[in-house]
């Protein structure tokens, strides 16, 4: 146990980056605002989004409360919770136990199989506590204060929350060690990675149309409606999960059967996890070195193929093009973090103006045949297509992409300049591809002419160039270019965060900008010439900065 312990401890420091932070805060002064800005920024999102689920929540316990069932409420919270751990963990454990780059070296140390994976599984539930935890404690809240619940059931409660995730992760581990078994799981993960994030791209969406479809003012009545029609099918899931319905029976039951409850959720998940590192002793390091053997191409060239292979010349910043582009496209994380705001948020965009045809959506159908609409309709599209386009990562985590290949990028007979122009083009060609898709969607969603859609293009268009420039400048100024696994150099990554910041702040001096030209009602003209200027203006001045940082940084960076 101890040998897990210090692996488990070495993980949680190598996830979350403690070192580096502790080292920041200590050391690095100017930089401590930095993780602050993080946490503030994830404390206000998830705020949010909780907020909104607590409502939902409350309207299910008011519904039981009527039927005579208000543990109905933690059944459906602790059933989704495990669900979706259960669905989206998956991917996670494969990520962690079998493309990891620590794992060649944990290999050949003097560990026992179950101790590694015992590790990283613990590591894995840790990061799904950030998940589960907005999507219990209010049920749990709720419900406990609703029933005016004893101290013990708040003791029951923070022990079934805490072991709530074990169940599910250890399901999900084991099934990928018997698949690994017969299926070359490392070989394939680019197939898994795309289908984990083809799943995540549907739960948004549908969680999305849910949220849509609830009336304004009547969330209680809806959800009301809701769980009377399926209140049957929830049992039934609950049946075929019984987790779900241990835990609520539980917190609802008191007395020595609540207590039998809360001892078998708890038996049955640590028999679970003995098996776990049962079956990890004996097959995890066979399907493990297994899913490292590759086969080699044996294909021989003509001399025509060589010739035209080796000999063709092409321009520097194209090459550096090409290569961002196949880097992306090769790297399922890339591309799904990358490319997935460009068709998610069209989606969204449609399923909230064709779903919901009532309050403001129906005011905004209702002034598309207003005269003198137009205008405003068009800069409303505008303002959707930059929020799009700000969201991209692609030019934010450019450099830091590449990782700990980023010293071939200094020996190569390529100024740096020319390295950051093709990166700066395969960037803005993402940010262009999303400005182009988002503009056609709003142009026919709000019936908007062709001139018009020009005009979104060309703004939308120009914006982007600073908007890129200024998040590539970021990722050259402060790269992250060690970690372990590509979500890390994406997900894991400030600049991000950083980059859509900037983004936003573009679009406030835009909005800025033309609102008092708009309601001092200038000609239209002078409105979108004023706001394409100043898109003009600062892509200049960003593309300048830009260049005359990389000459610099690029020799400075060490890995």
């Amino acid at each position: 146990m101890k040998k897990i312990f210090t692996l488990l401890k070495i993980n949680l420091n190598l996830n979350f980056g403690i070192s580096a932070l502790k080292y920041r805060f200590t050391r690095e002064k100017k930089k401590r605002w930095e993780p602050v800005l993080v946490v503030l920024g994830i404390i206000a999102g998830v705020c949010s989004m909780t907020a909104l689920y607590s409502l939902m929540m409350l309207g299910v316990f008011n519904t039981g409360l009527a039927l005579n069932q208000p543990e109905i409420v933690l059944t459906v919270a602790f059933l989704f919770g495990q669900l979706m751990v259960l669905i989206f963990g998956i991917f996670y454990v494969m990520s962690m136990l079998f493309f990891a780059n620590d794992l060649n070296i944990l290999v050949p140390l003097p560990l026992k199989p179950y101790e590694v994976l015992g590790s990283k599984l613990a590591v894995v539930m840790v990061n799904e506590y950030m998940t589960l935890l907005p999507v219990l404690l209010p049920p749990v809240i709720i419900y406990g204060v609703g029933m005016k619940q004893h101290f013990f059931y708040w003791v029951k409660a923070i022990a079934l929350v805490l072991v709530s995730p074990v169940i599910p992760l250890i399901l999900d581990a084991i099934f990928l060690l018997v698949i690994m078994r017969f299926i070359n799981v490392r070989k394939n993960k680019d197939l898994f990675a795309i289908l984990g994030g083809i799943i995540g791209i549907l739960f948004a969406v549908g969680i999305n149309v849910i949220t849509q479809r609830m009336p304004k003012g009547n969330e209680e009545e809806f959800i009301r409606n809701l769980l009377l029609g399926n209140i049957e099918l929830i049992e039934l899931i609950g049946s075929k999960f019984p987790p779900s319905i241990w835990v609520t029976r539980a917190l609802s039951q008191a007395g020595i059967s609540g207590v039998l409850y809360l001892l078998l959720f708890i038996a049955v998940s640590a028999f679970m996890f003995v098996v776990l590192m049962w079956l990890a002793n004996r097959i995890f390091y066979k399907g493990l070195l297994a899913g490292q053997e590759v086969s080699r191409k044996r294909k021989k060239l003509t001399t025509n193929e060589a010739d035209r292979q080796f000999s063709r010349v092409t321009s520097p910043v194209v090459t550096i093009f090409w290569r961002e582009w196949k880097i992306i496209v090769r790297t399922p994380i890339y591309l799904l973090n990358g490319l997935s705001g460009i068709i998610v948020a069209p989606m969204i965009i449609v399923v909230m103006l064709v779903s919901q045809k009532s309050g403001d959506m129906k005011e905004l159908f209702e002034l598309i045949n207003q005269p003198g609409a137009q205008m405003v309709l068009t800069l409303i599209a505008i303002g959707v297509v930059l929020f799009t386009a700000g969201m991209n990562l692609v030019a934010s985590t450019a450099v830091s992409r590449e990782g700990r290949t980023f010293w071939i990028s200094k020996i190569i007979p390529v100024s740096p300049k020319q390295q950051v122009m093709g990166k700066f083009l395969n960037s803005f060609s993402v940010a262009l591809l999303g400005v182009i898709i988002m503009s056609v969607v709003m142009a026919i969603l709000l019936e908007l002419p062709v001139i018009r859609f020009i005009v979104i293009v060309v703004i939308g268009a120009a914006c982007s160039v600073a908007t890129t420039a200024l998040n590539l400048l970021i990722d050259v100024l402060r790269p992250k270019l060690v970690w372990n696994n590509p979500q890390e150099a994406m997900k894991q990554n400030m600049n991000g965060l950083l980059g859509m910041l900037i983004s936003f702040a573009i679009m406030a001096i835009l909005t800025a900008a033309a609102v008092p030209m708009a309601v001092a009602k200038l000609p239209e003209w002078i409105i979108y010439g004023t706001v394409l200027l100043i898109c003009v203006a600062l892509s200049v001045l960003s593309l300048l900065g830009l260049f005359a940082v990389a000459e610099k940084s690029y020799h400075k960076l060490e890995m």
